[in-house]
């Protein structure tokens, strides 16, 4: 039986990934409804399963027309609709950006024993997700006393503006034009900028993991790259596993793809929905340092598809 589901947050490059994702997945949709805070005239209609899917204006939405929400819209007009959606008794998975989502309910990550009873799930930032992904596994044979990590992040972090925005530096540039900067802290395009976020990813790493303590460092930059991240993960256990139980853990994580090839954000990280991914250490049968790289398009493989597999799970209960 298919399930009514609502998207707030339409203006959104993560509901324009969702929705791509949720068809390529064959989610089984009644009734969908978009829901915008601004103007809902000036988005145009949306392809869905054959149909044109028109947008609402989220403040008029009646809730109790669904079972499920995903909130993705990141502005503050939001709040209301997540208040009024839980009120109405809807399940509801929160992909909106951390300055925006909701803090009175505990990440959701879905390789971490997730209590699927619960009716509100808060997907951690998209790094979180691929990070937390990769390393779960191992906390199952042994505690990692490491984690160094650094990612390159696009510019499709910041959605539509942040690709936008890139994309008016680099014509002005290039036109021999003066730069008119609105978004970025500095010249993004042909540069490589700093990004203080990384407590955020160590926060959300151990909220999902509590029993462990991670010691984890963080460095982040930004590239002038439109989609697809390059993260850099070195690892240390705290005691050795066998290299072929390594290969194996991680070739077993979802959409997880191991590669011999060059891998690019513009080859491998670009509209994918594979995390590629090339594993270096030490040649010895047993292995307690090693470094991960990875290349992935993160609107697709981080809490979209965290949202979609907790999705997945939440409408079992529904359907029966």
């Amino acid at each position: 039986m298919p399930i009514n589901v609502a998207v707030a947050g339409s203006e959104e490059l993560t509901c324009e990934n969702l929705l791509e994702a949720l068809q390529e997945k064959s989610f089984s949709i009644g009734q969908l409804y978009l829901l915008t805070a601004f103007d809902a005239e000036e988005q145009e209609a949306v392809r869905f399963n054959n149909q044109n899917i028109y947008v609402q204006a989220v403040a008029d939405f009646d809730w109790s027309q669904v079972e499920l929400v995903f909130i993705t819209g990141n502005a503050d007009e939001y709040a209301a609709a997540f208040l009024a959606a839980e009120r109405a008794n809807c399940k509801i998975i929160d992909l909106r950006a951390p300055a925006y989502k909701e803090n009175t309910h505990g990440l959701s990550l879905v390789t971490s024993n997730e209590n699927m009873e619960l009716p509100v799930h808060i997907c951690p930032d998209d790094l979180t997700v691929l990070v937390g992904q990769i390393i779960q596994p191992f906390f199952e044979e042994t505690a990692i006393t490491k984690l160094n990590i650094t990612a390159l992040e696009p510019v499709s972090v910041h959605g539509k503006k942040g690709t936008e925005a890139l994309a008016k530096e680099t014509a002005q540039l290039m036109n021999g034009r003066p730069l008119e900067n609105t978004l970025f802290a500095a010249q993004q395009a042909f540069n490589i900028l700093p990004v203080a976020q990384g407590n955020l990813l160590a926060n959300e790493l151990q909220q999902l993991f509590p029993k462990e303590k991670l010691d984890v460092a963080v460095t982040l930059l930004q590239t002038p790259v439109f989609y697809g991240a390059t993260v850099v993960i070195d690892i240390t256990l705290e005691d050795p596993l066998p290299r072929e139980m390594i290969t194996k853990m991680l070739s077993s994580i979802n959409n997880v793809e191991f590669s011999d090839e060059v891998l690019t954000p513009v080859t491998h990280g670009s509209n994918q929905n594979q995390v590629f991914l090339q594993l270096t250490a030490a040649d010895t049968a047993e292995v307690q340092e090693f470094r991960l790289v990875l290349v992935t398009d993160l609107l697709r493989t981080g809490r979209v598809n965290n949202a979609l597999l907790l999705a997945e799970q939440l409408v079992i209960p529904v359907l029966q």
